[in-house]
């Protein structure tokens, strides 16, 4: 009893020996743009998210120097608005791999599946390791609009070129008159038709849009774009009179045709993981919370009025983080997370059995295991030892048989002469 209680202290250091290299981790690679991973891997981007703000501009009212009193005296109006689409892609600058073999060893089984998004971000991934000794997704938001309705007064003499080009009068008088027309309530189909589509064909000629791509990053958290030249010279055919403005119209016209796209209040500096987690784990990133504001007018300008802004959430200006794996002899765990299409970590479980009631049950098996070897060499070992101890008897009785079986050969062949000689 006491060798078995001594063999099994015995066995537990051996096996703490023999599978103290048995440790192994969750890992992954970060990937440079263009590069390929050193080992064959599951490759995944973090995201990052893209915001198109499209930016409608239309002219509503214009000064015609060449016209009655009423349309000589309006003043130029025009309103600009905003909607917000957000895109999630893929960040080609945030490639990473985890190797198929990290969590790889003789000792182990190891399960490692993965799902991703259209986009190669990561959704899914679950890991399970038993030690033996144990395009692009989209979310299309459209804001509440509002309206930046800024008016900018021209001064126009008589006589002078019109501000505006004569077909941009016609689609003015063609909106006023039709939107009264379309209130009469006796007016047949047919001619309500026809009142509905001059007004559409009309409002083109007064409306343009353009999308502007806005990527905000550590280094990128504003931007102003201008209406494009083409458009602003379909509208106006007489820039004399806008360079004969005051200072302070001249600025406010400049406004109307100009975007600002910003993030309503920097973002914190995200932090980085620690550096004893650098390469270990899975990796993700942490969406900070954003707001993301669209103007009438430049960005940085005091006077620029607000006429769009989006609630989100921005993955690239997020911290990172990292979940770690790590399987020592004896364990069986696993960990499952699954992120948002954003980056977000949308759920995770974590799951382990007891590696000492393994390492006790693998010990009891082990010395389980000698004692039934024991007891089996002892019993083939006493078995020779009789052998041998019987081996000289055994000599004695062949050679006493042999002895019998030759003096009953003589008695007989005695008898067999006698019987021969009568």
């Amino acid at each position: 009893m006491v060798n078995i209680v001594s063999y099994k202290n015995r066995m537990i250091v051996f096996l703490c020996i023999g599978v103290a290299g048995c440790t192994t981790s969750l890992e992954h690679e970060r990937i440079q743009p263009g590069a390929q991973p050193t080992k064959p891997g599951i490759t995944y981007f973090l995201p990052k998210q893209r915001y198109l703000v499209t930016a409608t501009y239309e002219l509503k009212s214009c000064p015609n120097t060449n016209a009655a009193v009423p349309e000589r005296n309006v003043r130029l109006v025009i309103a600009q608005t905003a909607t917000v689409t957000e895109l999630t892609i893929a960040d080609e600058t945030e490639k990473y791999s985890i190797p198929l073999d990290t969590l790889t060893s003789g000792w182990k089984t190891t399960s490692l599946v993965a799902t991703f998004y259209d986009n190669q971000t990561l959704h899914t991934l679950n890991t399970t390791v038993e030690d033996k000794t144990a395009a692009v997704v989209k979310a299309v938001v459209s804001t509440a609009l509002s309206t930046a309705r800024i008016v900018t007064g021209i001064p126009a003499a008589s006589g002078e070129p019109s501000l505006c080009h004569d077909y941009v009068y016609k689609a003015l008088r063609t909106i006023n008159e039709g939107t009264t027309k379309l209130m009469d309530q006796s007016l047949d189909e047919k001619t309500r038709a026809n009142w509905v589509a001059s007004i559409t064909h009309a409002k083109s000629i007064l409306k343009f849009s353009e999308t502007y791509v806005f990527d905000p990053d550590k280094n990128n958290k504003a931007i102003s774009i201008s209406l494009r030249d083409s458009y602003i010279e379909s509208w106006i055919a007489n820039f004399s009179e806008i360079n004969a403005a005051p200072q302070e119209d001249k600025q406010r016209f400049q406004r109307l045709l100009t975007t600002g796209i910003q993030l309503s209040a920097p973002p914190p500096v995200a932090a980085l993981p620690p550096s004893e987690l650098t390469e270990k784990g899975i990796i993700y990133r942490e969406p900070i919370n954003a707001t993301i504001k669209v103007s009438a007018g430049a960005y940085d300008d005091s006077k620029s009025e607000t006429i769009a802004t989006y609630s989100t959430q921005i993955a690239q200006l997020g911290r990172y983080a990292i979940l770690p794996l790590k399987n020592r002899p004896f364990e069986k765990n696993n960990i499952a997370v699954s992120f948002a299409p954003n980056g977000r970590l949308e759920s995770a479980t974590y799951g382990a059995e007891s590696r000492f009631e393994k390492i006790a049950t693998t010990v009891s098996e082990s010395a389980t295991a000698y004692e039934g070897y024991a007891s089996k060499k002892r019993s083939t070992e006493a078995a020779e030892d009789a052998a041998d101890a019987s081996a000289p008897l055994q000599t004695v009785k062949t050679e006493t048989e042999m002895l019998n079986a030759k003096a009953d050969k003589i008695e007989a062949e005695r008898r067999l002469t006698g019987l021969g000689g009568q």
